[in-house]
């Protein structure tokens, strides 16, 4: 009998920031990555994240903080939600003033909504 285990990827080592959903610029290099279940913290040099946040993929939403617009699965009123069918749901604040940039760059697909956009508040 032959045992077929799945495969599973090991986020640290398999390391892929595309495949975060936010992550966050800190002092002295240190970026932390959000993830579905996961925080990753790397000490980056100024190259790699002047390419990180340069990536068309990151849209920087505050000083220090940038989406992966890709994995943006809703948006209700100042929230971004990003959904994972294993993990669930994870959220974050967005300003208001970056909401309707945020919608003008998510790819168009039915299954991408945005509650809320149209009301002012």
């Amino acid at each position: 009998m032959m045992n077929v285990g799945l495969e599973k990827k090991d986020v640290y080592e398999d390391f892929d920031p595309h495949d975060t959903y936010f992550f966050k610029i800190g002092a002295h290099g240190l970026v932390c990555f959000h993830g579905r279940n996961y925080s990753i913290k790397q000490r980056l040099s100024a190259e790699q994240t002047s390419k990180l946040v340069t990536d068309p993929s990151f849209y920087r939403i505050s000083t220090n903080c940038y989406v992966n617009l890709p994995k943006i699965a809703e948006i209700r009123d100042n929230v971004v939600l990003f959904r994972d069918e294993v993990h669930g749901i994870k959220t974050i604040q967005v300003p208001r003033r970056n909401l309707e940039q945020i919608k003008r760059l998510l790819p168009v697909s039915g299954h991408r909504r945005t509650a809320g956009m149209d009301q002012v508040g």
